[in-house]
């Protein structure tokens, strides 16, 4: 009787860490809610599996923002016979806009089951600055030379 009450107890534990062990998350955070128009904003996509091979996110469109620079890293882990991966996106942003700025989840598809980030707001405040176009700027003065000028 001992020995079926503790083959039950460890048969449920069993069957009860097994979903445990297959499980998939993805985040997306932000460094800052508000930031000023020159201000770079890091926007980084964390995935979590207890899978060995996890597809690429499928990563939002940044409407509103330029990508200065972007970097992955991938982190695999065996903990009690477990397989661990973290699968990190990290992007520079910089508003092209002002006001409130929505970036969509990051998404992810792992077997046969969708996950998804929650969406962001960032509100960007103040002017975003004009760029300098070289022909607009001011040319120095050339001392005359006293020879013939030739207009192409």
């Amino acid at each position: 009787m001992r020995k079926t009450i503790a083959g039950v107890v460890f048969l449920c534990a069993f069957v009860c860490a097994v979903p445990a062990l297959a499980e998939t998350a993805i985040t997306s955070e932000v460094d800052k809610q508000t930031i000023s128009a020159q201000e770079l904003l890091t926007y980084k996509v964390v995935v979590v599996s207890s899978e060995k091979n996890i597809p690429q996110p499928v990563i939002p469109a940044f409407e509103g923002f330029v990508v200065v620079s972007q970097a992955q890293s991938t982190t695999s882990s065996f903990q009690r016979g477990a397989v661990k991966t973290i699968l990190v996106y990290a992007f520079i942003l910089l508003p092209r806009e002002t006001g409130t700025l929505k970036i969509k989840p990051a998404q992810i598809r792992v077997n046969g089951t969708a996950y998804a980030s929650k969406a962001l707001e960032i509100t960007v405040t103040g002017q975003i600055p004009r760029p300098e176009i070289p022909w607009e700027q001011e040319q120095p003065e050339v001392p005359d030379s006293g020879q013939p000028k030739y207009t192409l």
